[in-house]
């Protein structure tokens, strides 16, 4: 098995975790290939590839960074839909598996197969009027009114039907992964990030009957900006994608991309939640 080495290099720390892995790689003899930006932090610029690269180079990515930088090399990766572990060197992890200290343990397991591979849907965007350039996420495209001080209107068509028109902060469109990123801290729910769905959410929304909804994943979405006189941006995954016109049409759908998460059979993503959001946290053992 051969493994491409991609991520961000926040501190010291981590640097030096990092070169101690490739030098274990070295001693037992594992095959490698490092993503230039990553290669050029720890002074190897001569044997980096692009992320892009590596689906003809490597088996499997070890993703060193948060959930963003995973997300980033998701997308670099695009349709070759390589597998990818997360190895945690960020803060909140909700994909990251593994911390850095245990990722050794982990190689012989990733050698034998002692593994599973989580299959989740990504989404695609084509913005009317940008040619020959279709954005891709993995967790989510959202429109936010930015700088502009007041709410805008978005109307959304569900499979070429007109649905509503939110006057709002913004609107998200998120698949089950990104469920509990920025959709969850809008009011939106949680999904198994398995399900096959689409979760739409607004932002703030002015009327408090507007509510999250979920849709069947292979339905299309359109969003309208309808607020004039203003441009608003189209994010994808947190990322600036576009700068949207008043009238200016988003068609979001579910993409053919698949974005491959490598697991260890420990995962349990229930525990995963508990974790990452302080569920059952607070001491009861004083309460009558």
């Amino acid at each position: 098995m051969k493994f491409g080495i991609a991520g961000t290099i926040q501190d010291d720390t981590i640097r030096k975790a990092v070169y101690a892995i490739l030098e274990q790689f070295e001693r037992a003899g594992i095959e490698y290939v490092i993503e230039s930006s990553l290669s050029k932090s720890l002074g190897l610029a001569e044997s980096g590839i692009s992320a892009g690269d590596m689906h003809s180079n490597a088996d499997i990515v070890l993703a060193f960074g948060g959930d963003g930088t995973l997300l980033s090399i998701a997308r670099e990766l695009g349709f070759s839909s390589v597998p990818i572990l997360g190895i945690n060197a960020g803060h909140l992890g909700f994909l990251t598996d593994i911390t850095i200290d245990e990722l050794l343990p982990h190689i012989d397991d990733l050698q034998n197969n002692r593994f599973y591979i989580e299959k989740r849907i990504m989404l695609e965007a084509d913005v009317e009027g940008i040619q020959e350039q279709t954005f891709l996420a993995v967790n989510d495209f959202f429109i936010d009114k930015g700088e502009y001080p007041r709410i805008i209107k978005i109307a959304l068509s569900i499979e070429n039907e007109y649905c509503v028109t939110y006057t709002s902060d913004g609107i998200i469109v998120a698949t089950a992964t990104g469920s509990t990123a920025y959709s969850l801290s809008a009011g939106g729910p949680i999904v198994y990030p398995t399900v096959d769905e689409l979760i739409v959410t607004p932002i703030c929304p002015h009327t408090l009957s507007a509510r999250p909804m979920i849709i069947p994943g292979n339905f299309t979405i359109i969003l309208e900006l309808r607020s004039h006189h203003i441009e608003v941006p189209l994010n994808a995954d947190g990322y600036q994608a576009a700068m949207l016109r008043p009238g200016q049409k988003v068609t979001i759908r579910k993409s053919k991309a698949v974005f491959q998460l490598v697991h260890f059979p420990s995962h349990n993503f229930f525990n995963v939640l508990s974790t990452k959001l302080g569920w059952g946290a607070r001491n009861d053992t004083n309460l009558p």
